[in-house]
């Protein structure tokens, strides 16, 4: 279960992401982060991390779908973390 203030920071803070969009990016956003990296192929990775217990939350490597563009590596990745924390 989510700590108070990852509720509180989840709900009031926008996930910024940094980087470089085109190839590696990072967000830290209520305690988690958020990373997507090109790979071979027009292949996207995305992961989703507990910073204090560096415990992989969610990632593609998880799923069937194929992540081809990093705005949609993004979006998994920002639906995984809103997921683990708020529960959409």
């Amino acid at each position: 279960m989510s700590a108070e203030w990852q509720l509180i920071a989840a709900k009031n803070n926008p996930i910024k992401w940094t980087g470089d969009l085109d190839d590696d990016c990072t967000a830290r956003w209520a305690g988690l982060i958020l990373r997507a990296e090109a790979m071979d192929d027009d292949v996207w990775w995305w992961a989703v991390t507990d910073e204090e217990q560096n415990l992989e939350i969610d990632s593609s490597n998880r799923k069937s779908v194929i992540t081809q563009n990093g705005k949609s590596a993004r979006l998994q990745a920002e639906a995984a973390a809103k997921q683990n924390l708020l529960g959409e």
